[in-house]
């Protein structure tokens, strides 16, 4: 477990450090992450949630799962203690209009809320990964992991990456116009 874990940290951090290095401008990170985004929802939207049964289907939604991607959201989370990051923050924060309801997963558990943007990526790129994780050991008819509501889940994070695509678009555009839309007071 350890060994996971610290694997995992080490794919978080060769991946941050490529993004670093890569994508050195804002304009080409956003549009990454963007793609990122509407890829997410992509999948999501191919998904009968009426007829999703994980157990049932077990292998073929591990393989869906992996198919999600996060490297880009998770530069952007991950990386927010630089100065430049911390100036994208900024910027996506002020063009943030989050509407998402998120309803509880389990029972009895409270409901989450997405207080800013970067609230909103962190939100994505975790319960994506977990979900990621969760599906590796389920495929493998693991007793010991308890229900999770999928269907809640997949919903709350089309939910959250609606926000987040919405959000994205504006930045692009204010970045776009040379910043005479909604972040035209950015620095």
């Amino acid at each position: 477990m350890i060994n996971s874990g610290l694997s995992a940290l080490m794919q978080v951090m060769n991946m941050i450090t490529k993004f670093r290095t890569d994508l050195i401008n804002e304009k080409g990170f956003l549009y990454a992450i963007d793609f990122e985004t509407r890829l997410n929802l992509d999948i999501l939207s191919a998904l009968n949630f009426d007829k999703l049964n994980i157990k049932n289907a077990a292998p073929a939604f591990a393989e869906l799962v992996n198919s999600f991607e996060t490297d880009a959201t998770l530069a952007l989370v991950a990386g927010n203690d630089r100065t430049d990051w911390k100036k994208l923050i900024e910027l996506v924060n002020k063009n943030w209009k989050g509407t998402a309801v998120l309803e509880p997963e389990e029972k009895d558990s409270p409901k989450e809320a997405i207080k800013d943007a970067l609230d909103a990526f962190s939100f994505v790129a975790r319960k994506i990964e977990a979900l990621k994780r969760i599906a590796r050991v389920a495929e493998k008819n693991a007793i010991f992991l308890k229900e999770i509501n999928v269907k809640t889940r997949l919903k709350n994070l089309n939910k959250a990456l609606l926000d987040v695509n919405r959000c994205l678009s504006l930045v692009i555009r204010d970045i776009d116009s040379g910043g005479k839309k909604a972040g035209k007071n950015r620095k």
